[in-house]
């Protein structure tokens, strides 16, 4: 009686024993789905590499082993995984589409076709016909080591301080003259054209080069209508979760029928994926602006350092953008080649974006500057200090992949010591976005 009541007691806590370590698999299995669909694709790998030793032969384990790995670029690992599920399961669909991805990031482009061919021979899902669709487009540009993209944008707006802020966010020169608020609505046009080059192999050299030509005219005061023409090129190499950037750059400006200006820069930038939500940059940069117009006496010389870290929230539902940036502008007289006025220019950048709905973005963002002039003007007895503060909301539509509708707008209050430099500005627009 005895013994058989020892068995019985045995075979229970066996029993328990099992049932708690399959509740526990279960509740980690569950953890690490969660920390993937978050983004957390370090974690994930890591948790699942655990569970597999205890369900070495788990198919829908070792898919997910497979895809944390090739998130995180681990591209053997993620083989290894992906081919226990193909061992078991042949016809595994989405095992296949992600070895199609993994052959096309290694740049296996004829393997990865061959994967999507095994797939399409299949009867498939809507959805998952489109993905592979999808995917041999890109094969078939990624065979090339040219890419090319570009966008055209259609805008009408109405401004009602024409005389200031020109060309804000197309170049980094903001003209301001004299405080006559003159108002005026206008039409848009931009043409961006980009271009890289594959040097080398994956994760190496590229040769980058960008092109924008913007022009917009005004229904009355065509002394503002704005022609501006930029080109920027240069190399580029990645390397880890790094990616550093050269760029020579020339920017030209007419302003009204006239040439106006014309500024050359060269810049270093380094962008760092800290994670596969958070983004960082550093940006220096030299620029000179040469003025066309025979009555200027001066050009500038400027020196721009930024600093800035992009973050996504609730699976990208949600975007934060920030910078900093220090300007050192220097006045350089054109017959003496000397400096005469300096200034020095700190800003702060906020951005913020929600999907509202499917395909509608809203967005709010905020700029503040402080301006500090080094010169001491002795006819107002004062050292010039100037103040910007910049507010924007949008909303965007998503009308398919490659068209879109922003509506936007926008205040500048600038505020100074000196009253000549003081305005404000208030901007509409409604812009129709093509990307091709």
């Amino acid at each position: 009686m005895k013994k058989s009541l020892h068995v019985t007691l045995s075979l229970a806590l066996i029993s328990s024993l099992c049932f708690a370590t399959s509740q526990t698999f279960q509740e980690r299995y569950t953890e690490a789905v969660t920390m993937y669909t978050a983004g957390d694709y370090a974690g994930s790998y890591a948790l699942f590499e655990t569970l597999w030793e205890l369900s070495p032969e788990d198919a829908e384990l070792n898919f997910h082993l497979g895809r944390s790995a090739l998130e995180l670029k681990k591209y053997d690992e993620a083989g290894i995984a992906f081919d226990r599920v193909l061992m078991v399961n042949p016809k595994h669909a989405r095992t296949r589409l992600e070895m199609a991805r993994l052959y096309f990031e290694t740049k296996q482009y004829a393997s990865a076709q061959q994967e999507l061919d095994e797939i399409l021979s299949e009867k498939l899902p809507q959805n998952v016909q489109g993905m592979v669709s999808s995917m041999q487009k890109a094969i078939g540009t990624g065979e090339s080591p040219h890419t090319f993209r570009g966008a055209l944008m259609l805008a009408l707006d109405y401004d009602t301080n024409i005389a200031n802020d020109v060309g804000r966010g197309i170049t980094q020169n903001v003209f301001t003259s004299i405080n006559d608020k003159r108002k005026s609505a206008g039409l848009a046009e931009i043409l961006l054209f980009n271009h890289a080059y594959d040097m080398g192999e994956r994760g190496g050299w590229r040769w980058e080069s960008n092109f924008l030509a913007y022009n917009k005219n005004l229904n009355q005061h065509s002394d503002r209508d704005l022609l501006i023409f930029t080109l920027g090129s240069g190399p580029t190499y990645s390397f880890d979760s790094y990616k550093l950037s050269f760029l020579a750059s020339y920017d030209k400006v007419n302003l009204g029928s006239d040439a106006y200006l014309g500024t050359s820069g060269f810049g270093v930038n380094l962008k760092k994926i800290i994670s596969p939500t958070l983004i960082a940059e550093a940006d220096i940069s030299a620029k000179r602006t040469l003025y066309d117009n025979s009555s200027s006496t001066s050009d500038f010389d400027a020196l721009i350092y930024t600093l800035g870290f992009r973050k996504s929230f609730d699976e990208g539902s949600w975007l934060l953008s920030t910078y900093l940036s220090y300007k050192d502008d220097a006045e350089r007289d054109k017959n003496a080649a000397q400096y005469g006025v300096s200034k020095d220019e700190w800003a702060y950048k906020m951005e913020l974006s929600k999907e509202l709905y499917s395909g509608i973005r809203g967005l709010v963002a905020y700029t503040h500057k402080a301006i500090g002039y080094d010169e001491y003007d002795t006819f107002l007895a004062i050292k010039r200090k100037d103040k910007e503060d910049y507010f924007t909301l949008g909303l965007s539509y998503a009308i398919d992949k490659t068209s879109s509708l922003l509506l936007n707008h926008s205040y500048t209050n600038h505020s100074s010591n000196n009253a000549l430099g003081e305005y404000t500005k208030n901007t509409t627009s409604l812009a129709y976005i093509r990307n091709f």
